[in-house]
């Protein structure tokens, strides 16, 4: 019989509000500061990448700075909210660890799957899903042409160098090209190719590049008309750095001189190839020249490799150039030393002439350029900007410029400007522009700072090229126009173009964006003016372009395109 004496509100069974005897759950803390702290840095965050031009040129943050702090806050943030719910959260134990688990396997699941393709700065600018197919790359063991190549042939349409005939990326083109229309119906042929940073050179015909084929680092010569491979080198070697930031393949780009070409690869393979079909005339392995080891680097499905002990971490970039009958080539060495910062090999056999520095390399290539009257081998270190006689090696003159091989790399070019000045520039946060006055008295050599600026000439991955009394570059990811004598920025154009490629041609800027886009703009300082646009090609462009007469040749690490332009 129920109890008479019992109220409504009384239970048969203990209840944990009335028995004091049974412990009581705490109510859930609500986690207000840490919701404010995520939607905050997720607010300021989107704005910084929103609003980066505008974010660099008030505070000279870089959108590589941004990517690298929304990173560290993102992951410190996901700590705290581990902690908080491990901790502080009060819900039982399987959904803490549910919680917890999610924090870190959702992400990570989502890169996995969407596989983010990632540019110059941290930027993502494409995905590739693991349900999409992976870019084609055609197989080592592919068939050439029966035809051979004639590159001896010298005309003054060739491009047969790393940025053009004189190595500054300009063409003083003597056709009158059409840059108006360039549309779609322009593309004479696309190609795939293998993943490399190396850009075409052209002579008579034919154009020459390298590419990674599978475990293979190869250099390929193509005819023009059609795209046809003609012929295929290949080597045993795969360069990958550590972390992959900067992709696999080779990085620097073939020259063609008296129907040889002669080029070299991320792992320090140096060849001089007949041109005609392609056969290795001589080989020099620049590791075991300077002492150096190779490590391997992935564990990927080919073998990968990098040099061990050496700040070389994002392989062998310096493009070979020709000076009389000497190949300079930019040497390096292990962290502890010794270096050599420059080669000269003989043209026919290979043999060294010559050695000189004892700076370590970056990644800038050797050019000629004439300063004071004398002609010089101007070449960017890992941390100096290097005069070399052309004919002794002696040193003539350096300058100190901040680098790290390993990190906050030197890549541009240096390049004269008027009789007695060189021009340097650097992408990175310890980047801009430095205009220096070189004067030589009774053989020697002054330098002296005529401006630096941190604001202008950030040219990560890039050269500026010079028209003018201005030049013009892709600083930071923008286009822009500085006037050379004071180092002041003109005009900065806000369409973020990533770390692409110029080529001057005649008064006109062709320009690659890091995402395919071809647009062409008048190199003017009255403000920036386009002609025209077209999406060249798929992949990530860092390559360099390449103009042989009326045929534009742009490639990214998957696929090359040949545009005839049209004649006014």
């Amino acid at each position: 019989m129920p109890d008479k004496n019992l109220s409504p509100t009384d239970s048969l069974t203990p209840d944990r509000a009335t028995d004091s005897t049974l412990p009581v759950r705490p109510a859930a803390r609500r986690p207000w500061l840490l919701s404010i702290l995520t939607l905050t840095l997720f607010v300021g965050f989107t704005a910084a990448f929103y609003w980066n031009s505008e974010l660099e040129d008030a505070f000279g943050i870089p959108l590589d700075v941004t990517n690298i702090c929304a990173l560290m806050a993102y992951l410190a943030v996901s700590l705290l909210w581990i902690l908080w719910i491990g901790i502080f959260s009060r819900w039982d134990w399987s959904t803490r660890i549910m919680s917890m688990i999610a924090i870190v396997v959702v992400p990570f699941t989502a890169v996995v799957v969407l596989n983010p393709v990632f540019g110059g700065d941290m930027t993502i600018i494409g995905f590739r899903p693991i349900w999409m197919a992976a870019p084609v790359v055609p197989k080592a063991s592919e068939a050439a042409s029966v035809d051979v190549a004639d590159l001896n042939p010298e005309t003054p349409l060739d491009f047969a160098q790393f940025l053009g005939p004189q190595r500054n990326a300009e063409v003083q083109s003597s056709l009158s090209l059409d840059f108006a229309g360039l549309n779609k119906e322009a593309i004479q042929w696309k190609i795939p190719l293998g993943p490399s940073w190396s850009g075409f050179v052209a002579r008579n015909g034919f154009a020459v590049t390298m590419e990674q084929r599978q475990a293979k680092e190869c250099v390929t010569c193509y005819r023009i008309s059609d795209g046809d491979l003609i012929w295929m080198y290949q080597h045993d070697a795969r360069h990958q750095d550590s972390l992959n930031m900067g992709h696999v393949g080779p990085r620097s780009t073939p020259v063609i001189h008296q129907g040889m070409v002669y080029a070299t690869g991320a792992l320090g393979n140096l060849v001089c190839l007949n041109g005609a079909d392609g056969s290795m005339v001589w080989q020099v392995d620049l590791n075991e020249l300077l002492g150096l080891k190779l490590k391997e680097t992935s564990g990927g499905p080919y073998p990968a490799s990098g040099e061990e002990d050496s700040t070389l971490e994002w392989g062998r970039s310096g493009s070979p150039m020709v000076y009389d009958d000497c190949l300079i080539v930019p040497g390096g060495g292990p962290k502890q030393g010794p270096y050599a910062t420059l080669f000269a090999f003989d043209l026919q056999t290979g043999a060294v002439k010559w050695k000189a520095g004892d700076e370590m390399i970056g990644y800038g290539s050797p050019t000629l350029q004439t300063v004071g009257g004398v002609p010089q081998i101007l070449l960017m270190a890992e941390s100096k900007g290097m005069s070399f006689d052309p004919a002794s090696g002696k040193v003539l003159w350096t300058w100190d410029r901040p680098g790290d091989s390993a990190g906050m790399a030197n890549t541009s070019q240096m390049f004269a400007v008027g009789d007695d000045q060189v021009l340097m520039s650097k992408g990175y946060p310890d980047g801009g522009g430095t205009l220096i006055q070189v004067v030589e008295s009774d053989g020697n050599w002054d330098t002296n700072l005529v401006w630096n600026s941190s604001r202008v000439l950030k040219t990560k991955l890039t050269s500026p090229v010079l028209k003018g009394g201005y030049a013009y570059s892709i600083c930071n990811g923008f286009l822009e126009c500085s006037r050379l004598s004071d180092g002041k920025r003109i005009w900065k154009h806000r369409g973020r173009l990533g770390h692409g490629q110029l080529l001057l041609v005649n008064d006109q800027l062709v320009v690659q964006s890091e995402f395919g886009e071809l647009t062409v703009a008048a190199a003017s300082p009255d403000g920036y003016s386009q002609l025209a646009e077209l999406k060249a090609v798929e992949g990530t462009c860092w390559n360099t372009l390449c103009l042989t007469g009326d045929k534009l040749i742009v490639r990214s690490d998957q696929e090359a395109v040949c545009i005839q332009l049209s004649t006014k």
